[in-house]
């Protein structure tokens, strides 16, 4: 018969165990915390935390502007949670949902909030206003000319070696980034799931973006 003594160092062990199959998974797949932990602090990542803290700080919005800028950012917010309902990363090829439309919709979204949100920032009345606007459009420049195609690369390379036949029929049917108006039906069946949704992290998006627009307003 086992002594009591025993079991708190079978739970320990346990513990262990299932401590280093969780430090053994890919940061990707861990928690929020863990990958913010791990992730390298890179010259365009500061440009682009230097950038977005400007655009707020010199922030000049119109009225009008600033609401076809918001629905704008809240059309590129709903399209990211559409996609990361959607998404299962590196355990399947998703072909449901938005990647039916684009292969590319969490890109289609970020351009969206991007545009967005310099729309909402500027006015045309000003020197300041239409520079936020010209900031933007350079911005968007960089975006399609500069980091897409180098970030597409990465990825669909990566998408290659994981499902090399699902990826050229589903390149074949869908378009990379401008969507097609009706969805391509691949047969899979996976719907849109929020816990798929919580698993991408996906939440600190709306945090930050609304907490943008609000902060920009006053």
């Amino acid at each position: 018969m086992p002594q009591p003594a025993d079991q708190p160092r079978h739970s320990r062990v346990d513990d262990s165990d299932a401590k280093q199959a969780k430090e053994s998974r890919p940061i990707r797949e861990q928690g929020l915390l863990t990958r913010l932990r791990h992730r390298r602090i890179t010259p365009r990542l500061v440009l682009v935390y230097a950038t977005s803290l400007v655009l707020l700080w010199l922030a000049s919005p119109w009225l009008v502007t600033f609401l076809v800028g918001s629905a704008l950012v809240i059309a590129g917010l709903m399209l990211r949670i559409w996609t990361f309902g959607h998404l299962q990363k590196n355990k399947t090829l998703t072909t449901t949902g938005p990647y039916a439309h684009t292969r590319n919709p969490a890109y289609v979204g970020s351009a969206l909030i991007m545009t967005g949100m310099f729309t909402a920032a500027g006015d045309p009345f000003s020197a300041l206003g239409i520079g936020i606007w010209v900031a933007g459009l350079i911005g968007l420049v960089v975006f399609f000319a500069g980091y897409m195609p180098r970030k597409y690369r990465r990825e669909y390379g990566n998408l290659l070696q994981r499902f090399p036949d699902q990826v050229e029929r589903h390149a074949a049917h869908v378009p990379n980034f401008f969507p097609r108006l009706t969805p391509w039906r691949s047969g899979d069946t996976h719907r849109f799931s929020w816990q798929c949704w919580r698993q991408n992290h996906e939440w600190v998006w709306p945090v930050v973006c609304v907490s943008a627009l609000i902060l920009m307003w006053l």
